[in-house]
């Protein structure tokens, strides 16, 4: 009886860590696919979508609504749960300023959206490590599409 008290504590820790290894990995997949559809939508130049009206608007949108399976995700998650950053380059400027924040830019500028999403552990012998979650992000980097004229240094919009 001793025995099995003391094997069925390293078993059930390995079990519920096993559980715990497969919800991480299946919420980091769900953030890399969020910042994927998010980038995919901001490449496009549209302003309007289902969720939100305004392009940087739909951008957080597409990206929120792709975490809808994530605990506390989905279009209405907060941003303290799911947070959309994105960040634009000028299209080929003649001096490198770096990228400017919160803004899609214009035709062929690149545009990098961050997904940052919060994961809690579920077993509580494991969440003594990590009592306020685990943050991960996904971030994806495209070219805008030439809806329009490409024009060298024409700021980020």
């Amino acid at each position: 009886m001793v025995e099995f008290a003391f094997t069925s504590i390293i078993f059930f820790l390995l079990v519920f860590g096993i559980i715990d290894m497969a919800r991480l990995f299946e919420s980091w997949v769900a953030v890399q696919h969020a910042s994927r559809e998010a980038a995919r939508y901001a490449i496009t130049g549209q302003t309007t979508c289902v969720g939100a009206t305004g392009r940087d608007n739909c951008i957080e949108w597409v990206a929120k609504n792709a975490t809808r399976g994530l605990t506390r995700g989905g279009p209405d998650a907060t941003d303290a749960n799911v947070a959309v950053t994105f960040r634009a380059w000028d299209y080929q400027t003649s001096s490198w300023t770096g990228p400017t924040d919160n803004k899609s830019g214009k035709q062929c500028d690149q545009i990098e959206v961050r997904v940052t999403y919060r994961h809690d552990l579920a077993s509580p012998i494991i969440k003594a490590f990590a009592p306020s979650g685990i943050n991960m992000s996904g971030i994806q980097r495209m070219t805008n599409e030439p809806y329009g004229v490409c024009t060298y240094g024409d700021g980020v919009g």
